[in-house]
């Protein structure tokens, strides 16, 4: 009796932060009523390549925890994670998952590139929080799916800055960053906003309708990337283009 209100998906999510709320806030924002989200933190505290190892050490028990609550799929939600520790660490932390689980893996990074090379985009302007040298290795997994890298806009902070800012702070850097990556790139055919710790589709969305370019943000590839490897991926008008299925 209760069919209609059991959730037919459920995706599991390797959460980057201790405490996730924005995230979650636009996941069911954007997700078909039928879909749930359980999220794990993992607790990242520095960008740094030894706390990426030190919070990705009990993978196995992350897992399976994730597999005792019935997920269809297994995210690693964060793209600082993978783009700390490099293509082949992310690559082989994705296949070890895939292993332990036995269930389909994606990646925040993965949805995202995945997305831009659905959407066509071919030169894509960066908008983030991240360093140089992160935006570098950024750039690298974009570029073996065919992506350049137009530019980048980037205000550098560490997590324990970030998670201070409030809501509309973070909204507005976002916008700003993404409206000037794209000013300041006039060759670029697509923009990403990076970064899961600010709400970002509204900013997607609005840099869209202005500037006429695919927008990109990691929780709509994310839902994009997973519903379409768990075979329940539906269009829906809420969103932005890739969302919206064009």
């Amino acid at each position: 009796m209760w069919e209609d209100r059991i959730p037919k998906r459920r995706i599991g999510t390797l959460a980057p932060l201790a405490a996730t709320e924005n995230s979650a806030y636009e996941f069911y924002r954007i997700a078909p009523r039928d879909v749930m989200a359980i999220y794990l933190p993992v607790g990242l505290q520095k960008f740094s390549a030894a706390d990426v190892e030190r919070v990705f050490a009990p993978i196995d028990r992350h897992v399976a925890y994730l597999l005792d609550r019935e997920v269809d799929i297994i995210v690693q939600s964060g793209v600082p994670l993978p783009i700390l520790i490099g293509l082949a660490a992310h690559d082989r932390l994705l296949e070890h998952i895939a292993e332990q689980s036995g269930l389909p893996v994606t990646s925040s990074i993965t949805a995202v590139v995945n997305a831009a090379r659905h959407l066509g985009i071919r030169n894509i302007a960066l908008a983030n929080k991240w360093s140089r040298e992160m935006n570098d290795v950024l750039g690298q997994f974009f570029g073996r799916q065919g992506i350049a890298v137009a530019g980048v806009c980037s205000e550098s902070m560490t997590p324990d800055k970030f998670q201070k800012m409030d809501t509309r702070g973070g909204m507005d850097l976002a916008y700003e960053l993404g409206s000037r990556a794209i000013r300041e790139n006039p060759d670029c055919d697509g923009l990403y906003v990076g970064g899961g710790a600010w709400l970002s589709l509204p900013v997607v969305e609005r840099l869209e309708q202005e500037f006429d370019i695919p927008c990109i943000s990691n929780q709509d590839a994310v839902l994009w990337d997973a519903l379409h490897k768990v075979n329940y991926w539906r269009p829906t008008t809420v969103s932005n283009r890739l969302l919206a299925g064009t």
